[in-house]
């Protein structure tokens, strides 16, 4: 009988053991776990916020450009014949109308030669018929022949000395020779696509640029800028804009503009890269938060904005310009919310949130 009663009592026993070390801490932990979440989700969690503004301060715009002559050009030879002579080589400073070379041309002396010939022969023909008196004894026809004849001649002659001055190659403006590509002896041929000389102006340099289309309205022709080359390290030369194109550039929405820079020394040379500083005041102020405002999500960039009440509200943007500790915001805030600092990842949209912290200003 009590060997029966032992074969119950151990297994219930055990089974009472297993309840009360395994079965009720778990229990326990478990509502405790509850009580926790239920606690974490009533609280009302403490935020740092700053209001957001619209920044008045003058903006450092740098845009960069290469720095070319104010004047190019390439010069060709417009009659066909030998180089006789060249006067000048790269480097050389020209002044307006200066000879650079000469062409060589028999064939042209030649041909003008003739052409001279036929002119005065034709001017006597047309003199002994005007000098006849008797009426009737030449006929009207015939006079104006000659005339027409003269006329041809003379004209033949004119184009013939055209092309005799284009034997000389003038400098069209004053500056430098930066290539030459013709010896001398080289033939030359009217309409040939290779140049004989390239001829820059370099007593003024101008570099274009493209200005952006949040600040299109903020150049202004004759307006002061500042260029610094990265090889000319310490030293800023004085530009001016002196025209931009007018309208924006469809694929970049960008605005060409032309900036001049005086170079009478010849300090800046043409080629290089510079960087063009604008101090521009934006016509619609932009918005500048705190980078540390910032959240990045799979659906862009937001910002956690606390709103009435206190509830939260995950606002998208668009980033502009970064400066580091401070980006520029081109769309999602308009000036006067209030967003988060430091946001973390426990806050989320319609959540309500206490400001922990007196309101700064972000700009």
């Amino acid at each position: 009988m009590k060997r029966k009663l032992w074969i119950w009592l151990v297994p219930l026993v055990l089974v009472l053991l297993f309840i009360f070390l395994g079965v009720m801490p778990r229990l326990a932990n478990q509502q405790e776990l509850q009580a926790a979440v239920k606690r974490e989700e009533n609280r009302v969690s403490h935020v740092n916020v700053v209001t957001v503004t619209r920044s008045e301060d003058t903006t450092n715009l740098s845009l960069p450009g290469q720095i070319q002559p104010f004047k190019e050009t390439t010069l060709f030879a417009r009659t066909q014949g030998y180089l006789k002579r060249r006067f000048v080589d790269i480097g050389s400073q020209v002044r307006a109308g200066q000879l650079l070379a000469t062409i060589d041309a028999p064939e042209l002396d030649q041909e003008l030669l003739r052409a001279k010939a036929e002119q005065k022969l034709a001017s006597s023909n047309l003199d002994r018929s005007r000098s006849v008196t008797l009426e009737g004894a030449v006929a009207q026809q015939d006079l104006d022949s000659r005339e027409a004849t003269y006329e041809i001649n003379a004209a033949n002659v004119r184009r013939l000395e055209a092309l005799k001055r284009l034997q000389e190659i003038r400098a069209p403006f004053g500056g430098m020779i930066t290539s030459r590509t013709i010896e001398i002896g080289a033939l030359m041929n009217a309409g040939s696509t290779t140049p004989l000389f390239t001829l820059s102006q370099l007593d003024t340099l101008r570099v274009f640029i493209d200005v952006p289309q949040t600040y299109y309205r903020s150049i202004k022709v004759g307006q002061q800028v500042q260029v610094k080359v990265p090889e000319l390290p310490g030293q800023e030369f004085k530009g001016q804009v002196i025209r931009t194109s007018g309208v924006l550039r469809p694929e970049s929405r960008t605005l060409l503009t032309e900036i001049i820079i005086p170079n009478q020394n010849q300090e800046l040379m043409a080629g290089l890269y510079g960087q063009v500083n604008f101090q521009v005041k934006p016509t619609t102020a932009p918005v500048i938060i705190p980078a540390n405002t910032v959240v990045i999500k799979s659906g862009g960039p937001k910002v956690v904005v606390v709103g009435a009440d206190n509830i939260l509200h995950l606002q998208a943007i668009e980033i502009g310009r970064d400066y580091g500790t401070e980006v520029e915001i081109t769309d999602g805030l308009n000036g006067g919310e209030k967003i988060v600092t430091n946001p973390t990842d426990y806050l989320q949209d319609g959540q309500q949130v206490q400001l922990a912290a007196a309101t700064a200003s972000a700009k």
